[in-house]
């Protein structure tokens, strides 16, 4: 029997060097239908649907145009944005990553948060309840909240090309991720299985408005998105 994980999560973070005091942070899953938590969770999901229209586009568009085994390039070096602003037009949205039990890149590993909502995931599918969302709030001593929205992915048909049965991967789409990803464990995908997440982290508040330029008028409001 699987141990369950408990849904608060506390760890630490050193800052400094030697001396200095752990700070404590804590993570707990909301309800986010929660009427609170409304405005959270709209900008969380436009951001997940915006990055999950965009990645399965372009990695279509590298299939078609040059093949998997050359698209397993395309995909490698492609990066989701991790400084400026992540989305345009959407300023509280502060990280974007997809992560997963099955790593085929281990920049993508969970951290500690991360594989408590991977873990709870499972779970729920082990269960019969698979999530639709998870919303998380993480507390830092002296910063505002951090909210992250969590959104199963699951394996199109199309993915099946590069994250199918093994035994039915071209020999050059093998180099290729051999490669690539020496310690590749997303293979032997189905159809509909579960793959893993996409998470967007988002601020407690909108960031203070831009200073306008000499001579320009102020902004009357600023944006919530």
């Amino acid at each position: 029997m699987k141990t369950r994980l408990p849904l608060l999560l506390s760890f630490v973070f050193v800052h400094g060097a030697f001396g200095a005091e752990p700070a404590a942070a804590t993570a707990v899953f909301v309800n986010p239908n929660a009427p609170e938590h409304v405005e959270i969770r709209e900008i969380g999901e436009k951001a997940i649907n915006r990055v999950a229209v965009t990645l399965v586009n372009e990695v279509n568009a590298a299939v078609a145009k040059s093949g998997a085994d050359k698209a397993v390039d395309f995909c490698h070096l492609k990066a989701l944005p991790m400084t400026g602003q992540i989305i345009a037009g959407m300023p509280r949205v502060t990280a974007v990553k997809r992560t997963s039990l099955r790593l085929r890149n281990p920049a993508n590993a969970p951290d500690a948060h991360e594989k408590v909502a991977l873990s709870k995931v499972e779970r729920d599918i082990e269960d019969g309840n698979p999530p639709k969302l998870l919303m998380q709030r993480i507390d830092r001593p002296g910063e505002k909240p951090e909210w992250r929205l969590y959104r199963p992915m699951a394996v199109a048909p199309q993915c099946l090309t590069c994250h199918g049965p093994s035994d039915s991967l071209s020999p050059e789409l093998k180099a290729r991720l051999a490669e690539r990803y020496p310690d590749d464990k997303a293979l032997d995908y189905t159809a509909g299985q579960w793959r893993g997440l996409i998470r967007v982290s988002i601020s407690d508040t909108p960031p203070p408005a831009a200073a306008p330029a000499k001579g320009a008028p102020a902004a009357k409001s600023t944006p919530k998105a």
